[in-house]
């Protein structure tokens, strides 16, 4: 299962690590290409409104690409077309990892969950932000996800609509925070796979079986706190509050909590830059 823990912290990382572009977008001869290393440790729950949680710290590869339509930095990788400055249509992924679910908690002797690939289109409205050096973004994704067991199965489909603001402070706006708020509604796969309990899994008096149906699946709130230390190394803190009060199967007995928190650390280091500089990011 190496292939599907690269995807996953290939995507997790994306999401939380301040890349080069970070500096600034205003410089604009940056290499079209780096690879490089990082280093990666997080805290999440096992599944949504799960009160198990999992840790990892692992090493992972860094890539970023700076093309017309191939991006793939700090935002994940995409293919994407520009209509305007101001809005983007992209085709985007994402992931999950696997839990020893089975061993503890509500789901205990239920199959473990395998990991999760998300896979689909994404909207993106920019816009300047309220203050200098910041910008205002609205994602609109809509996702297929599968799971990466034995086999390639799917689990539905999500929605996940965020609102971020990013601000650069500090000179060279090394300094980089990113605050951002969203929500998430699944089809009823998707909840299934999460909160459903067939009746071979039911223990009487403890877990009851369930039938789980689509829909909110909860809302979040996010920090990314990133530092560039010289053009080739980077830190970074994000943190994720996400609150699963009002949730369509909140009623699961595999639903145990309303809040759960993550935590993600890590660094990166760019060893190899092109020659070749990055193309113009208009449409």
């Amino acid at each position: 299962m190496l292939l599907p823990l690269v995807l996953f912290s290939a995507t997790a990382f994306a999401q939380a690590l301040p890349s080069i572009d970070d500096v600034s977008e205003q410089i604009p001869d940056r290499p079209k290409w780096e690879v490089g290393i990082g280093a990666l440790a997080f805290i999440t729950p096992n599944y949504p409104a799960s009160d198990d949680y999992r840790t990892l710290a692992l090493p992972v590869p860094y890539f970023v690409y700076r093309g017309r339509v191939l991006q793939a930095d700090d935002e994940g990788s995409r293919l994407r077309h520009r209509f305007t400055p101001n809005i983007e249509l992209g085709f985007s992924g994402g992931g999950a990892l696997s839990s020893n679910s089975s061993s503890s908690g509500a789901r205990r002797g239920m199959p473990d969950l395998d990991y999760l690939a998300e896979i689909g289109p994404n909207l993106r409205l920019s816009f300047d932000g309220p203050v200098p050096r910041s910008k205002l973004q609205l994602d609109l994704p809509v996702r297929a996800v599968f799971s990466l067991g034995s086999d390639l199965r799917s689990r539905g489909a999500t929605f996940a609509p965020e609102l971020s603001l990013t601000s650069r402070y500090l000179p060279k706006d090394r300094l980089t925070l990113r605050l951002s708020i969203g929500s998430d509604w699944a089809t009823s796969a998707l909840h299934e796979y999460f909160y459903e309990v067939d009746s071979q899994y039911e223990i009487e008096g403890q877990r009851p079986a369930y039938s789980a149906s689509a829909g909110y699946l909860g809302s979040s709130i996010g920090t990314r706190l990133s530092y560039v230390f010289t053009p080739r190394v980077s830190g970074f803190v994000a943190t994720r509050y996400y609150n699963h009060a009002g949730a369509a199967n909140e009623n699961s007995p595999l639903f145990e909590r309303n809040n759960n928190y993550s935590l993600v650390v890590g660094f990166i280091w760019s060893l190899w830059q092109s020659q070749a500089r990055a193309e113009d990011r208009g449409p």
